[in-house]
């Protein structure tokens, strides 16, 4: 479908009005890391009930793990049990 045109000019089109994005060549993570991630999402979700809070404990490193607590979690089952164990151990001292 072409534009309407108005008294015989046509009407100016926006040369490269669409934009893509470049795919992005990181791999998709495994079932198993999404499954770990989302785990450890909802988890933390649970301990602080507000994004902020969630946002800043996963991204922000501990030296109780010595990293940061959403990375560890992704990489093995073992990262995401310390990060467990920590947030179960922040809701004692609360």
């Amino acid at each position: 479908m072409t534009p309407p045109e108005t008294a015989g000019e046509p009407v100016p089109r926006r040369a490269g009005s669409i934009h893509f994005r470049k795919r992005s060549k990181a791999p998709l993570p495994t079932p198993q890391e999404s499954r770990r991630q989302n785990s450890v999402v909802r988890s933390a979700w649970l301990h602080f009930g507000e994004a902020a809070p969630v946002i800043a404990f996963l991204n922000t490193r501990h030296d109780a793990l010595d990293g940061q607590p959403l990375q560890l979690a992704i990489q093995s089952d073992a990262g995401l049990e310390r990060v467990e164990t920590l947030l179960g151990q922040l809701t004692l001292k609360a």
